[in-house]
């Protein structure tokens, strides 16, 4: 959990915070952490920029 997201969930608002059920907090928390997935597009530019890397350092004489 991040800050952001504690701060988040305790801030009070106008009226009474209604109190979660313990399934549906652990679903909230469960769906504010999951990790992007990585679309074909992104996952070809990391693998590109690697391999500039990897060859550019390859080609540094020692």
């Amino acid at each position: 959990m991040d800050i952001y997201s504690l701060v988040a969930t305790n801030i009070r608002s106008k009226g009474h915070p209604v109190p979660m059920a313990a399934k549906a907090e652990d679903r909230y928390y469960r769906d504010q952490v999951a990790l992007p997935r990585l679309n074909p597009g992104l996952l070809g530019s990391i693998v590109a920029t690697t391999c500039a890397i990897l060859i550019l350092v390859g080609m540094t004489p020692t």
